[in-house]
């Protein structure tokens, strides 16, 4: 099996990066501000998943809509 093909820049990854960390000790640390266990788990999820797109380089919901960041060095 091939790995997925890259389809984040650079600059799409450090975003995914800053948002993922960002939202992940919000939710770790200030739970607090969001009585709700549910919202604040499916928060937590979103930052992992946009950590797990920062390491991968690759994002699913850019792959279903056929679009791509990510430029090919020639």
């Amino acid at each position: 099996m091939t790995p997925p093909a890259r389809n984040l820049s650079s600059i799409d990854r450090i975003v995914r990066g800053f948002i993922g960390i960002s939202i992940c000790i919000f939710t770790l640390f200030f739970d607090d501000y969001i009585d709700d266990a549910i919202i604040r788990w499916l928060l937590f999820s979103f930052g992992f998943l946009n950590l797990i797109s920062l390491l991968t380089a690759w994002c699913p919901v850019y792959r279903l809509a056929n679009l791509s960041t990510y430029k090919v060095k020639d």
